[in-house]
């Protein structure tokens, strides 16, 4: 048994909603296998349409079946007190064997689907019509494509779908009575579990189909192009038919099969082609929807269409007089041969060849060649578009129109720029604003009273250059101007002259001290400036000579008055040792080298007492050294400890908090001898009394 000529691009939505991946069995989670349900209520029959989620469900219910119940819950309106239930389906419903299909599949394609996904001993499709998606489809699994088919066969009618043993009509039915029907899997559940599923209807509950919505058409490409919504009326129809009509009262179907939508796309509505049969003839078209149960829905709303043949040739213009400064006639030809395919013509305008174009003058009639416009801009582009009498057109060729044109454009503005080291200029500027401009001319020159050279060969048409300049040269700035001209080569008035100074590339001599002094623990201190012309600042710097820990230079003071020399330093600390230096910066923050460094030693104050009560306390079995105190002077800073072993020097071991009177020591050895010193450091950089401990470990 073969298939017949479907070319199948993807089994997409399958019965109401379920959405038959091909690998969704290969996935590491297995998703619960379930039955699905649907029942159409008639005054005198219940009908019901059931599918599994999975291939192997459909596999193994192909030959066990499954099993329908009723349950009549309701009557005349009150529940009975005791359900009657009864057994619809006798021992089990299952696809009818295949001799009962031998006069079925001859009559019916989707008969012929159905019984050979179920029974076929191969499962292939006709491939007479080689089809790329068709060739992916066919190396998926065998019997995802069964399960697919069988499926999609069922799903367009409702016979096939008691054939293959999933849907079931009740006709033991009573208008007064509502029923629970529970449709159930009859494999065995150590093969497989299968959660059934039931509805509640009765004959009463007769819905309307509805009317398939948002159904129009359109000429495209000389054919009809059929569009209307599909996913909002899936749980209602799964496919559609396509009928036409000469006078809009008789209408004929003209899809061979039913239209679905097999594909899963972004978009929620379906399309059909239609070649035209006769072009300039009115023609109407309408849909139906099939639903699961092969019932057909009211037509939708015609829709009326006309083919008309397409432009192919496109108007020309002949000739551009200019009538003023402000008025240009024009003129345009047409083939002869296709002047009765013309609706209209419009005028259109832009400001560039490019544009965006707009319409000016619309509804110009077929005959006419000619016309006049007024007004007209410094620069116009016009195109003619013809309109053929559907929704086709073709335009015409742009064509510039420029009235005489004396007036220069504006003075350019904002002409600014950098120079680097290696003599690299970026200039910027801010665009014209005028419709005709053609571009801009940079002209530069290396001092004020000389005469400017043009810098560009073609005139710029962005707002950008890039210059580079001798940087080895004794001039200490470079000029530029900036002109703007338009489509006429009237040239504006030069821009301000941009003057940008040259990078200084030498660095500054440095300033040297003349003499310093103590007075009061300042230090007070002059010097003489750097002799630079372009000198900016000067700068002193200071670090303390004898502190072992912080060796950095700290800017102390800067000036950029010349005429300030001196300096006082009121932050210096008695008893330290001070190294001073000064550094120039000229206008291109250049520094200078270093001066060469004075030493001056502050004078120290008098010792102030340290700390009382020194005593250690040795645990050699804690392996540690525990020294306790007492200070409580408020003015201190911290509290510096010093160790030193049997040979000196003492080095800074510690710095403590002046409100901590004990601290332990764990990094000793033993059979070591250790000597500690205390002192306090106070606010006004004076130092306490020194206090010493030796301690045996």
């Amino acid at each position: 048994m073969k298939l017949k000529h479907y070319i199948v691009y993807s089994i997409a939505l399958l019965f109401w909603g379920i959405n038959n991946n091909i690998s969704a069995q290969e996935k590491e989670v297995e998703l619960p296998k379930k039955i699905v349900i649907k029942a159409l209520a008639k005054s005198d029959a219940i009908l019901l349409r059931w599918a599994v989620t999975d291939k192997y469900a459909w596999k193994y219910s192909n030959k066990y079946g499954f099993i329908v119940e009723r349950t009549t819950v309701l009557r005349d309106g009150k529940p009975l007190v005791t359900p009657e239930k009864i057994l619809l389906s006798g021992d089990t419903i299952r696809p009818k064997p295949p001799v009962a299909w031998k006069n079925f599949i001859q009559e019916n394609d989707m008969a012929a689907i159905a019984a050979q996904a179920i029974y076929g001993e191969t499962f292939q499709v006709n491939n007479e019509e080689e089809n790329q998606l068709l060739q992916v489809f066919y190396e998926s699994e065998e019997l995802d494509r069964r399960f697919g088919f069988s499926l999609f066969a069922i799903d367009q009618d409702f016979e096939v779908a008691q054939y293959a043993g999933l849907g079931f009509v009740d006709t033991n039915v009573k208008e007064n009575e509502k029923y629970l029907y529970n449709v159930k899997s009859a494999i065995p559940i150590e093969e497989m579990k299968v959660d059934p599923l039931g509805i509640f209807i009765s004959t009463k509950d007769i819905e309307e189909l509805p009317k398939p919505s948002d159904f129009f058409g359109y000429f495209y490409q000389n054919a009809f192009v059929l569009v209307w919504e599909y996913d909002q009326l899936l749980p209602y129809y799964t496919a559609y038919n396509l009928e036409r009509s000469e006078d809009g009262k008789v209408f004929e179907k003209i899809n061979t099969v039913p239209i679905t939508k097999l594909a899963d796309t972004p978009y929620s509505g379906i399309s059909y082609t239609d070649s035209i049969p006769q072009y300039g003839k009115k023609y109407w078209y309408r849909i139906t929807g099939i639903n699961y149960f092969s019932e057909t829905s009211p037509p939708s709303d015609p829709a009326e269409l006309i083919g008309f043949k397409e432009i192919k040739s496109e108007p020309l213009f002949t000739n551009t007089n200019i009538l003023s400064e402000n008025e240009v006639a024009l003129e345009w030809t047409f083939a002869e041969e296709e002047l009765w395919k013309v609706r209209k013509y419009e005028l259109l305008r832009a400001e560039t060849a490019i544009g965006p174009y707009k319409t000016v003058v619309d509804s110009i009639v077929p005959t006419q060649t000619k016309i006049k416009y007024s007004p007209l801009s410094d620069i116009n582009y016009f195109k003619i578009k013809a309109f053929g009498k559907n929704q086709d057109y073709k335009e015409s060729p742009p064509v510039m129109v420029q009235p005489v044109d004396s007036i220069p454009p504006q003075k350019p503005k904002g002409l600014e720029g950098t120079i680097d080291t290696l003599g690299i200029v970026t200039l910027k500027w801010n665009k014209n604003t005028e419709l005709d401009l053609r571009g801009y001319d940079i002209i530069r020159a290396y001092r004020k009273d000389q005469e400017f050279t043009k810098l560009n060969k073609a005139n710029l048409i962005k707002e950008n250059f890039i210059d580079s300049i001798d940087m080895t040269s004794f001039d200490k700035a470079v000029y530029y101007r900036l002109i703007a001209l338009d489509n006429r080569y009237n040239e504006s008035k030069p821009s301000d002259t941009l003057v940008l100074q040259k990078p200084d590339r030498i660095p500054p001599t440095s300033p040297v001290f003349k003499t310093y002094e103590i007075k009061d623990g300042n230090v007070d201190l002059t010097w003489i400036n750097s002799s630079v012309e372009d000198w900016k600042s000067t700068i002193i710097y200071r670090e303390e000579a004898k502190d072992s820990i912080n060796q950095s230079w700290q800017k102390v003071f800067e000036t950029s008055i010349d005429t300030i020399t001196n300096f006082t330093d009121t932050k210096a600390n008695p008893g330290k040792t001070y190294r001073y230096t000064l550094i120039t910066v000229d206008q291109g923050d250049l520094e200078s080298e270093p001066s060469p460094p004075i030493v001056i030693n502050i004078p120290g104050k008098l010792l102030k007492p340290g700390i009382k009560g020194l005593y250690a306390t040795v645990d050699r079995e804690q392996k540690f050294i525990q020294l306790t105190w007492r200070f409580n002077d408020t003015n201190a800073v911290e509290i510096q400890v010093y160790r030193k072993t049997n040979t000196p020097p003492f080095t800074l071991y510690q710095r403590l908090d002046i409100k901590d009177n004990r601290w332990i020591d764990q990094k000793i050895i033993p059979n070591t001898t250790y000597t500690y010193a205390f002192k306090a450091i106070f606010m006004d950089g004076s130092i306490s009394e020194w206090e010493e401990i030796e301690v045996k470990y």
